[in-house]
């Protein structure tokens, strides 16, 4: 039996918290909108943080339902004109696809808690392919490397490259 089908629980992770949410929507949506509506980080990571990989709900439920929160915080807290204040102080236009964003990279905290093992690794990379998903790629790509044919590495790796800004990979992602 490989570790894959035993599974390997990663051992003491972190829970998903408020602060973790707030780092990472912050540059997208403005410290204003999270200082003053503190309510939606903390919504979300609760939501993140329930989120059991092993249940019935696939990921794609989740990221919905993050997205949906995201809508309806920023509506409820720019009465209706979705437009946030971002770090250099400009007015910005949240449109629908920046939603979809938000809601992915917010995805990112729950994909590292995936443990290594089959399961996990089959709803990780379904989910990658259909949403084109930075997080669910890297997960695959850095912990699944002995998973990954050299021609499905090479494969992601031009899928990211050509689909990614580089910042958002440089770190981890060996061509």
């Amino acid at each position: 039996m490989s570790r894959y089908e035993k599974g390997q629980e990663d051992a003491a992770m972190p829970p998903i918290t408020q602060d973790d949410v707030f780092f990472l929507l912050e540059p997208l949506v403005g410290l204003p909108l999270l200082l003053a509506h503190s309510e939606l980080s903390s919504e979300i990571a609760a939501m993140l943080a329930a989120y059991d990989w092993r249940g019935e709900e696939p990921p794609d439920t989740l990221c919905a339902n993050v997205e949906s929160a995201l809508f309806n915080g920023i509506y409820a807290y720019t009465d209706g004109r979705m437009t946030v204040q971002d770090v250099r102080g400009k007015q910005k236009k949240v449109y629908t696809d920046a939603l979809s964003q938000m809601a992915e990279a917010l995805m990112g905290p729950v994909f590292e808690r995936f443990p290594v093992c089959e399961r996990a690794f089959e709803m990780l990379n379904d989910y990658a392919l259909r949403h084109l998903s930075l997080p669910a790629l890297k997960r695959l790509y850095t912990r699944y490397p002995d998973r990954l044919h050299p021609e499905n590495r090479t494969l992601f790796t031009r899928v990211i490259t050509e689909n990614f800004p580089e910042e958002a990979y440089q770190d981890w992602l060996a061509e």
